[in-house]
């Protein structure tokens, strides 16, 4: 009773540690989004006199949000999400008036509408879908007749706001988006050829493993696709950003050279497990030691290309004698996979050193 008790303040001074962490990496972005809520709060209300505008600090809080990855899109879609969503509830406020029946009603119309005409651009995610249903609610819940004009303005604003936010002031730098993004899918993917090569060599690997490390890599790699669509809507919309253009198609093109090296591990961790069943739980120490090398690789491809260039070279060297000395059709399998993680990070880390 008393160790596990013991290990409670640790714990919560860890949780505390994570969580100033992750404040102190976004604590600007939140400012943000307070100064635009406050700005579009001051705009509606005291200059153009509307008297009840939530919909002003509400559409500039949720733009800018606490990221500044999509924020230019989530502004357009949260705009024609809450404009469609305030006609919608104008429409049944007009025929039903208020009530829960209406209520019902307005929601199921607004969703139904946000699917018939959400797809691409402004269809991406659930931002359009959920402003255009919740402001369909609001004016409902918040009953006045005759200010559905008075209420998209108000969604006007902030959204507007927010653009200006994102666009003018405090454009995000497009490389950085993506070098962070690629940290993180290069870090899973390192942790997944780490504890493949772990179950390679006989180690016990987690009950729901691979499971938990696709699902965590595959969240990774949503992240790197936010990135790109940002980096590639702020050198295009944001003047301050127009400079970095070549560098950031650079790095897209990069980034999509990780995505097709996570697809090679992800290959590789499904090839290792039931080999290593094959092999009552333990491979070839040749193929545990390459898995070995390109686990170290992969974790120097972004913090030291010129290392991981050398290791590269190292465990490319292995793998093409895996792939020569192949005894039999498991083997074979597992050396053309590595063979190919290999090549990808390879191409991975030239395109980081250029």
């Amino acid at each position: 009773m008393g160790a596990p008790l013991l290990t409670l303040p640790s714990a919560a001074s860890a949780a505390a540690r994570a969580g100033f962490d992750r404040l102190r990496g976004v604590w600007f972005t939140l400012l943000q989004a307070s100064v635009a809520s406050g700005l579009a709060w001051y705009i509606a209300r005291d200059v153009l006199d509307h008297p009840q505008p939530f919909f002003a600090p509400i559409a500039a809080a949720v733009s800018v949000s606490i990221s500044n990855v999509l924020r230019t899109q989530r502004a357009i879609q949260m705009m024609i999400g809450v404009t469609l969503g305030i006609g919608v509830g104008t429409l049944v406020q007009s025929l039903l008036g208020p009530g829960a029946v209406a209520i019902a009603v307005a929601a199921m119309l607004a969703l139904s509408v946000a699917v018939f005409i959400g797809h691409g651009y402004i269809g991406q995610g659930m931002m359009f879908a959920n402003q255009t249903a919740v402001s369909a609610i609001l004016v409902l819940a918040l009953y006045r007749s005759n200010v559905g004009s008075e209420r998209i303005a108000d969604a006007l604003i902030g959204g507007f706001l927010a653009i200006v936010f994102a666009i003018v002031l405090f454009p995000a730098d497009p490389v950085k988006v993506l070098g962070q993004a690629r940290m993180g899918v290069l870090g899973a993917l390192q942790g997944v050829v780490s504890r493949t090569a772990s179950v390679a060599a006989g180690g016990e690997a987690p009950p729901d493993w691979p499971h938990s490390a696709v699902d965590r890599l595959h969240e990774q790699l949503g992240g790197l696709i936010e990135a790109r669509t940002t980096a590639r809507q702020v050198v295009l919309l944001a003047p301050r950003r127009w400079r970095l253009r070549n560098a950031v198609r650079a790095a897209d093109h990069q980034a999509l050279h990780v995505a097709l090296l996570a697809g090679s591990v992800l290959q590789l961790a499904r090839s290792v497990a039931p080999a290593a069943d094959g092999y009552r739980g333990v491979l070839p120490q040749s193929i545990c030691a390459v898995l070995t090398d390109l686990a170290k690789a992969t974790s120097l491809a972004d913090s030291d290309p010129a290392a991981a260039t050398a290791q590269i070279a190292v465990t490319g060297q292995h793998a093409s004698e895996l792939q020569s000395g192949a005894q039999d059709k498991t083997e074979v399998v597992l050396a053309n996979v590595i063979a190919a993680c290999v090549d990808d990070l390879q191409r991975v880390v030239e395109l980081r050193q250029l």
